[in-house]
């Protein structure tokens, strides 16, 4: 199976405590009813979280480049005991899929890649199916190439042994297409490796370093790059059965598909450029949308209705982009609304079926 991969208020219920951290709000005119909002949203992660004695999520709100509203409920750490905070770091897993689109639509504006150049332009003695293979048709998973999680598996490597990004673009490369590229969509995350790997070749640099200078640093982010790593803050990762909890890590070091580490707040302010195009201007925001192929009914088993997937993200028909992610315990929903003004990310550390409809629910809470 493949993974579709990164001022305080005390609120109580029952005896439970939510975390809540309240943001400066540049318009108080339009959080009239604030407090009412901040109220609801908490009640919206006491329901996805129903204790807070077991592995559990955090959750942000953002509005214009601000969080508005932030919480965090259950344990990041059941060892010791650490609760999950606004603080607390996660793996935002295939929600870290949007910066490497961006990184490449950052290189077409300044005419150093063309998304109609054929993937064998970026290796030496690459196989024959590569010149057939655009980077848009990677951008948007129409490239017809196997997930790569897939084919380290049909070799025998397991999610439990050690694997890098070079294991897995050398399983890509000797691997051949399911189908010819075309424009029907079929989510892999081989495709997000792949262009990790040309923004490498392109640049000269290592991707972390790419992304942390044209993203991370000059919004003032605090994200990281960090597969596989033990990063300041983080959460760790569980899977439940039956009520108990068993810690879920994975030495596997791929990038480009997932692996950024951060903050639901740090999230949604990111969240911002898809209004502001403050790092790419209106050319990148253009080529967020530019040439998205609807998904039909591939996502609908994951909660997610027929869009169009643009640029490292799904454009819903309410034109509102949304994108989920999952990977060895951590699982993410991040959306932004149709004017682009509001954004909402929810992390959890344990699967929770409800994540998604609890973004939805937020979402509607702060836009209504």
């Amino acid at each position: 199976m493949v993974s579709v991969h990164r001022m305080m208020s005390l609120c109580t219920a029952g005896g439970a405590m939510v975390v809540a951290v309240l943001a400066g709000v540049p318009d108080p005119q339009a959080y009239a009813t604030g407090e009412d909002r901040e109220k609801r949203s908490a009640e919206v992660l006491r329901e996805l979280v129903p204790s807070p004695d077991g592995p559990g999520c955090a959750a942000a709100v953002g509005r214009r480049g601000n969080v508005v509203w932030e919480a965090g409920r259950g344990k990041a750490d059941m060892a010791t005991g650490r609760a999950i905070t606004p603080t607390t770091v996660f793996d935002l897993a295939s929600n870290s899929k949007q910066f490497t689109a961006d990184a490449v639509l950052l290189l077409v504006g300044r005419h150093r890649l063309a998304l109609d150049a054929p993937l064998s332009d970026f290796f030496d003695d690459a196989p024959d199916w590569t010149r057939r293979v655009t980077l848009a048709d990677l951008m948007h998973h129409t490239s017809g190439i196997p997930d790569y999680e897939d084919l380290l598996h049909a070799k025998g490597v397991e999610l439990t042994e050690a694997a890098g990004q070079q294991d897995a673009i050398t399983a890509i490369l000797a691997s051949q297409p399911d189908r010819p590229p075309d424009r029907r969509f079929s989510y892999s995350n081989s495709n997000y490796v792949l262009l990790a790997h040309v923004v490498e070749k392109v640049t000269g640099k290592p991707f972390t370093t790419f992304v942390q200078q044209e993203f991370f640093t000059p919004l003032h982010l605090r994200m990281t790059v960090s597969p596989a790593a033990d990063v300041p803050g983080k959460a760790k990762s569980y899977d439940e059965k039956d009520g108990s909890f068993t810690p879920n890590s994975s030495p596997w070091k791929q990038y480009g598909d997932g692996a950024v580490q951060t903050t639901p707040g740090e999230l949604v302010r990111w969240a911002d450029n898809y209004r502001t195009g403050r790092i790419g201007g209106t050319q990148l925001l253009a080529g967020v949308t530019e040439g998205a192929v609807s998904t039909g009914d591939t996502l609908r088993a994951r909660g997610i209705e027929e869009g169009r997937y643009g640029a490292g993200i799904l454009l819903l028909p309410d034109k509102s982009l949304v994108h989920r992610g999952d990977w060895e315990g951590f699982h993410s929903t991040f959306k932004v609304s149709p004017d682009r003004n509001t954004a909402v990310t929810v992390v959890c550390n344990v699967e929770s079926p409800d994540h998604f409809r609890a973004a939805n629910q937020l979402l509607d809470i702060w836009t209504g």
